[in-house]
């Protein structure tokens, strides 16, 4: 006679522990952003570079998310404690915003969209053969990935209703600083170093994450631009010694073209750690007025799991954590030469009276 050892509790056991098994654990990301130049100072920063200095200091910046993988349920808490050389906290609130469970609204036409974009590449003074690559705006969806082009539809089609009043679905991330209204900025000397306590009414475990100096803000890159926006522009920015290599890119405007330059297409991170120059080829934005310069040093970054895997263990995993480290720097070119033509015969030291038509501008060519 065959025995059936399976019993009605065992069968409830063994299906309880192969959910548990192939449920996704808690992901949370914490990403420790320096910012130099004007990103670091919005408008004013952008006023400073135009009287001659490097535009808005240096600001430090840390995003937070935490993402279960089913959904929140209502009435929850979340709190990340941060250690007290942040200089902010101890406690900092994790929120969610409510999804609306209706669609977006339906798609629209592609539009009149005209003009060109002009893609350059590569460290050099003059520009290689071979470029630019040029897209057609009117024909640039046809050059798309299908998946891309979905999205190209969904932003197109905006944001939109069909939901009920109240038909709204709970969040499954929460974040920080997004949503809490008491956060005035992190100041230029916090640290990050030290521990970190992540709790949350919905996880069965805390996360905790003890961050040594590797993993602290890093240090401005000091990024320069100099030379004539129509000419060669020499780049160059200090070595850091926990960058893993640099992404640099430049963007102008002028008319119906957007031109776009990268020291190195396809490759990520575009510039090895040891290199701190490069060159803008000349005549890429003989046409634009002004043209935007944006570096970032990609720094180190750390994966954490709860709870620890030894080599070939595979134990379901409760919480993993990725802390990411980053540091850029922005610069303008042209911005002085508008801005001496804005104010007339004026110096371009003195250019008050024709500020705001170089606001203008720069809002127009980057938006909003």
């Amino acid at each position: 006679m065959k025995l059936n050892l399976v019993t009605p509790f065992t069968a409830s056991v063994l299906a309880l522990s192969a959910s548990a098994a192939l449920a996704a654990p808690v992901q949370y990301e914490m990403d420790l952003r320096t910012y130099a130049g004007m990103g670091a100072g919005g408008a004013m920063g952008m006023m400073g570079a135009m009287f001659g200095g490097k535009g808005g200091g240096v600001s430090k910046f840390m995003d937070l998310r935490l993402s279960n993988p089913t959904d929140i349920p209502d009435g929850y808490s979340a709190e990340h404690t941060v250690p007290n050389g942040m200089g902010i906290g101890p406690g900092l609130p994790l929120k969610g915003v409510r999804r609306s469970a209706g669609a977006a609204g339906g798609e629209s036409s592609s539009g009149d969209a005209e003009g060109r974009i002009l893609i350059y590449w590569g460290c050099s003074e003059t520009v290689a053969k071979g470029q630019p690559q040029i897209i057609d705006l009117k024909t640039m969806d046809k050059n798309l990935s299908p998946e891309v082009q979905a999205m190209v539809r969904q932003a197109k089609a905006g944001k939109g209703g069909g939901a009920a009043a109240g038909e709204t679905l709970p969040p499954r991330t929460v974040w920080w600083p997004n949503g809490d209204s008491s956060f005035k900025g992190i100041g230029a000397e916090a640290s990050a170093v030290g521990e970190h306590v992540v709790k949350a009414s919905f996880m069965p475990q805390d996360i905790n994450l003890t961050l040594g100096r590797e993993l602290d803000f890093l240090e401005p890159l000091n990024l320069k631009a100099g030379g004539d926006i129509k000419a060669a522009v020499p780049l160059n920015w200090d070595g850091l010694s926990r960058v893993k290599g640099y992404n640099l890119n430049a963007v102008g405007a002028a008319e119906k073209e957007v031109v776009i330059w990268m020291a190195v297409r396809n490759k990520s991170p575009m510039l090895p750690a040891s290199q701190t120059s490069c060159t803008i080829p000349a005549g890429i934005f003989a046409k634009a007025q002004m043209a935007m310069v944006a570096e970032e040093g990609v720094g180190p970054q750390q994966t954490f799991a709860y709870p620890p895997q030894k080599p070939g263990e595979k134990k379901p995993l409760i919480w993993t954590a990725r802390v990411r480290v980053s540091t850029s720097d922005t610069a303008m070119l042209g911005l002085q030469q508008a801005a001496g033509e804005a104010a007339g015969n004026a110096a371009a030291d003195s250019v008050v009276p024709g500020g705001g038509t170089v606001l203008k501008a720069f809002k127009g060519l980057f938006g909003n």
